[in-house]
């Protein structure tokens, strides 16, 4: 077996070298920390092998195990699921009591608790790190999520605040968020629901300019480049302006315009939507964003459906730009809120003690929903310790006060032509639905009553009632 620059100095080991490991790996090393790493795969050990790195790379993971130092820190950055249990079945039997895996992936949170107790048991540490940013991100400075032992997380800090991404103040976007190793993965499954919601928001709204304005790539482009120096401004608004101005080098048209309408999905969003309804939390923007990608997939279904239903020809019709944006701002928000909110109610659930605030902050750099209003989200949650949703806190409700009519409008006139427009549409229903003082659900509770003899409260009088509908 081969390896290189073997020492028994390694400051951490990481196991999976593929993309994100990597150029994980890469952004350690660069902090002065040692960097052993461990990959199987063959085709990425010779890719790591051929970059310029000070990292020590093994295919023998004995060898890497023993050039760890002691307590022995061990990041996997592997495929969720299987895979992370069948790696700490084998490194358990090789790691002493203080020891130290770190789960770098996108594990679902619930497995992170049962390998959390399953370690301790053996007097080995487990922290769940939820690590957002892609591939840039990871070498350059990625947004960090951990739950997991306090003390066993200052082992690790200071690897963490060095290869973590960095605000314009030089805030460092990583944070111990709680002793439950879920928290870190919960967090990232939630950060990762919000950037679905988000990137439909953004497509939805260019789906307007292209189809029901008429406005080609670039020119939408353009509109998105003037919206992301406005309180617009985002990691998502910027990319967006980027795909949509980049020229394919074949045939000059712009890429974008090439590119199969079918979106892929790892699966985050959907855990995210299910997370939501396990807690009783209403997340339509979230949910809705996940079901479009599902739908997108359908593509050869969606053809056949287009001829039985054909509709006309989009004729461009004006719609005012200025509600556009405020549509996309106020949706925006209604996501986040959404987000947050199921972040509420697993601290109350699980009985965590997140800080939303601090949440917020990480997000605020290195991360894919990086944007300028996570500052005032952070002083949301930080003024007002006991808010209850976002969209409750003075500066949001100012915003929707005057944004919510020009998302009213915007999903209208996508209607009446026949413009998908799910999560607008879903994050203007969460918002009319959450601020009115009477909903029809009077008559659900009648229903429910008629037929399972299920209760009902009445606003008159206080208690618990049934009644015999059928006399």
């Amino acid at each position: 077996m081969e390896q290189i620059m073997e020492t028994k100095q390694n400051h951490i080991g990481i196991i999976g070298l593929g993309v994100m490991g990597l150029n994980l790996a890469q952004n350690i090393s660069n902090q002065g920390f040692k960097v052993a790493g461990f990959e199987k795969d063959s085709t990425l050990i010779k890719a790591a092998r051929s970059i310029k790195t000070n990292i020590n790379i093994f295919d023998d993971i004995i060898a890497f195990i023993n050039g760890i130092e002691k307590p022995k820190k061990i990041l996997l950055m592997i495929t969720a699921g299987e895979p992370v249990d069948e790696i700490i079945n084998y490194l358990q039997k090789h790691l002493s009591s203080g020891d130290i895996i770190i789960d770098g992936g996108n594990s679902h949170y619930k497995d992170s608790l049962t390998r959390q107790q399953q370690l301790l048991n053996l007097g080995i540490h487990y922290i769940g790190l939820g690590i957002s940013g892609g591939a840039n991100g990871a070498r350059y400075g990625p947004a960090i999520m951990a739950g997991g032992s306090v003390n066993c997380y200052k082992t690790i800090e200071p690897i963490l605040r060095k290869v973590a991404a960095k605000t314009d103040n030089k805030e460092i976007c990583a944070s111990h968020l709680g002793d439950s190793a879920a928290i870190g993965h919960f967090v990232k499954m939630i950060h990762n629901g919000i950037e679905y919601a988000d990137m439909q928001i953004i497509a939805e709204t260019y789906d307007f300019l292209s189809k029901g304005m008429g406005y080609s790539e670039l020119e939408s482009a353009k509109i998105f480049k003037e919206w992301s120096s406005s309180e617009l401004s985002s990691f998502l608004i910027d990319i967006s302006v980027s795909v949509l101005e980049y020229l394919d080098r074949d045939t000059e048209q712009p890429l974008v315009s090439l590119i199969l309408d079918r979106a892929e999905q790892k699966g985050t969003g959907r855990l995210a939507a299910i997370a939501a309804l396990e807690l009783g939390v209403a997340a339509p923007s979230i949910s809705e964003a996940v079901s479009a990608r599902i739908l997108s997939s359908k593509k050869q279904e969606r053809v056949s459906s287009s001829q039985i239903y054909k509709k006309p020809e989009p004729k461009p019709a004006y719609l005012d730009i200025v509600d556009m944006k405020k549509a996309l701002l106020a949706a925006k928000i209604s996501a986040y809120a959404q987000g947050f909110d199921i972040l509420s109610a697993a601290n109350k659930e699980f009985d965590w003690d997140m800080n939303l605030a601090d949440i917020a902050k990480i997000w605020r750099a290195g991360c894919i929903i990086r944007a300028r209003f996570l500052d005032e989200v952070a002083d949301a949650f930080t003024t007002e310790t006991k808010l209850v949703n976002l969209i409750m806190a003075p500066h949001f409700s100012s915003i929707l006060k005057d944004s919510i009519p020009s998302l009213r409008r915007t999903v209208k006139w996508a209607i009446t032509r026949g413009i998908p427009s799910p999560v607008l549409s879903a994050s203007l229903s969460y918002f009319e639905t959450y601020t009115s003082l009477n909903l029809p659900a009077n008559l659900i509770q009648g229903q429910r009553d008629y037929f399972g003899s299920h209760g009902f409260e009445r606003i008159d009088k206080p208690g618990y009632y049934t009644d015999n509908w059928n006399q």
